[in-house]
């Protein structure tokens, strides 16, 4: 992609061009060296160290709906915009949050023969101070970029970053999977997350090259819980499409981690093949990414978001046979994975066009910040109060099969009720909306 091709016209010098765009290649920068941090803190690499660790399901759990359930800071976190700017809380945030990685890091050099029970509790900590410093400064993520962006590449910038991370995903899974097929398995978590403190380093290096703009104004929090109010009482769009969404965040923010814990310790699937299923599931989401470009802006967002739903409800189908005893199946897994992060990149992607339009322009911040805040705050407690009841009883790791059973038999009754629900999503944008 050349300077001069996404140059907004003719006016600015190539040299001009250059310097305007500089954002646009530095944030691609940081989004990739990010997404080697993202995925090993928080993705498959970090369930199945905290196995290795001797987590129980209810500690798998916990670790996972961190990410979730410190959303709601960052609604506080904007109030720091106006005393730090958007450059110095960003940094600050990343710098903090990568030193948490330092953590599992020494636990994996350790390399203890059996674990102590101390160990899966201070790695499960430190995912907690990870997800923390990330929320921080994450506050000033969206909001900087969209200063320092040319608004004529804004949402090329956006799209190729999101592609940009996948890809990122898949080759960092692939080659976690590589390190664990070569190396023993200590080793391959040390040099795993040393990688991840690597690809912190380097994207905190590219949010450095970017310009500082001058911080936002303060953000009065005094009259949140008024205007939160006037949006679940008041007629519109909010309401409906939040409860569509806090019922899917029940049914599905629990499934990514808890089938990776099954597979590693009920199936007994060896770590490079639990990593190349979760590239699968990347692979997925690049290709339904990719395939749903041209067709977003021209199909009404309830048909793709019926489309997610009976996709995830058609892999919760296969779950629900599997662990019911049918290992024979074990064969579909990578297609099931792949439907999985297929159906998920279609629901991301009509979920971010509509989340704009649940309020107007003057109230459309309150309502982010509230919609965000109340979705996080239960992805994040379900698949904490999942990992409770399905943990078997006693000391030893390991899911109840079936109440594993009975979770994926809710969750396919539950996405088939969802997509009904979701035919009587109104339609918000122009034309569109007479559908």
């Amino acid at each position: 992609m050349s300077a001069r091709a996404l140059a907004p016209g003719p006016g600015p010098s190539p040299e001009e061009a250059r310097g305007r765009l500089r954002p646009f290649y530095a944030g691609l920068w940081f989004g990739g060296f990010n997404g080697v941090t993202w995925m090993v803190g928080l993705g498959t690499p970090m369930v199945l160290l905290a196995q290795q660790l001797g987590a129980n399901a209810f500690q798998i759990g916990l670790a996972s709906s961190f990410v979730f359930l410190v959303l709601p800071l960052q609604v506080l976190a904007t109030r720091s915009l106006a005393r730090l700017g958007y450059k110095r809380q960003m940094v600050l945030g990343w710098g903090v949050r990568a030193l948490f990685l330092a953590v599992p890091l020494a636990l994996a050099l350790r390399a203890p023969a059996p674990a102590a029970p101390w160990m899966a509790d201070l790695f499960v900590a430190s995912v907690l101070g990870f997800c923390v410093f990330r929320a921080f400064g994450t506050a000033a993520h969206l909001p900087w970029f969209a200063v320092i962006l040319p608004a004529e590449v804004r949402g090329r910038f956006f799209a190729t970053d999101s592609a940009l991370t996948s890809v990122v995903g898949v080759a960092t899974l692939l080659s976690c999977a590589a390190l664990f097929a070569s190396l023993p398995g200590w080793t391959a978590f040390a040099v795993v997350y040393a990688a991840a403190m690597a690809g912190s380093a380097l994207a905190i290096a590219s949010l450095l090259r970017l310009p500082s703009p001058p911080p936002p104004p303060a953000v009065p929090l005094r009259t949140l819980h008024r205007e939160a109010r006037e949006l679940w009482r008041g007629p519109g769009i909010f309401r409906h499409y939040l409860g569509l969404s806090l019922l899917g965040a029940v049914l599905t923010a629990p499934v990514g981690a808890f089938t990776v814990y099954f597979l590693r310790v009920e199936a007994e699937l060896a770590e490079s093949r639990v990593l190349l299923l979760t590239a699968a599931q990347f692979a997925g989401q690049i290709a339904a990414g990719w395939s749903i470009r041209a067709a977003i802006d021209r199909v009404p967002l309830r048909r793709l978001f019926q489309l997610s739903t009976l996709g995830v409800a058609a892999v919760e189908l296969f779950w629900l046979s599997y662990v019911s005893g049918r290992g024979q199946l074990v064969a579909w897994l990578p297609a099931a994975s792949f439907g999985f992060g297929a159906a998920a990149a279609i629901s991301n992607a009509a979920h971010f066009t509509v989340l704009p339009e649940i309020a107007g322009e003057a109230r459309r911040p309150v309502a982010l910040a509230v919609f965000t805040a109340a979705h996080g705050l239960l992805a994040g407690l379900s698949p904490m109060l999942f990992g409770l009841w399905l943990k078997k009883g006693g000391a030893d790791p390991g899911l109840d099969v079936q109440r594993f059973a009975a979770f994926f038999t809710a969750g396919v009754l539950g996405n088939a009720l969802l997509a009904v629900l979701f035919g009587r999503l109104r339609e918000t944008r122009g034309p569109l909306s007479g559908r």
